[in-house]
């Protein structure tokens, strides 16, 4: 799908009230089962279990803004999650390109020496 037609589509639905959007949603669910020439990417797992909560919350027929207000909470912990999971990433790096930790600096044994501090 080219950029020009996914930022259309992107304008078109965020005019849409909440309710309509999951309409919206369930219609390419069924185009997707009938029309798909190849399957979705695999989802990661937390969004996976977002979508399974969207999808109950969504059968017990919940309003449209408790759904849209717990998928919002939800994607905060997933952005949450991205960024332990860069730490992560960059801290094997680290380990893997052998740059070990820096050291803290040694004790002193006297009182602190008083010293200016500046801040620009």
């Amino acid at each position: 799908m080219n950029e020009i037609l996914k930022k259309q589509i992107w304008r078109k639905l965020d005019a849409l009230p909440e309710e309509k959007v999951y309409e919206v949603l369930d219609f390419i669910d069924f185009l997707g089962s009938e029309y798909a020439d190849r399957t979705a990417p695999e989802a990661p797992v937390f969004q996976k279990f977002a979508e399974g909560v969207q999808q109950q919350m969504r059968r017990g027929r919940m309003s449209a803004n408790a759904v849209n207000t717990t998928m919002k909470v939800l994607g905060r912990a997933d952005r949450v999650l991205d960024s332990f999971r860069q730490a992560g990433r960059e801290f094997l790096a680290e380990l893997e390109a052998g740059n070990p930790e820096p050291e803290p600096p040694p004790a002193s044994e006297g009182p602190p020496e008083n010293r200016e501090i500046v801040v620009e």
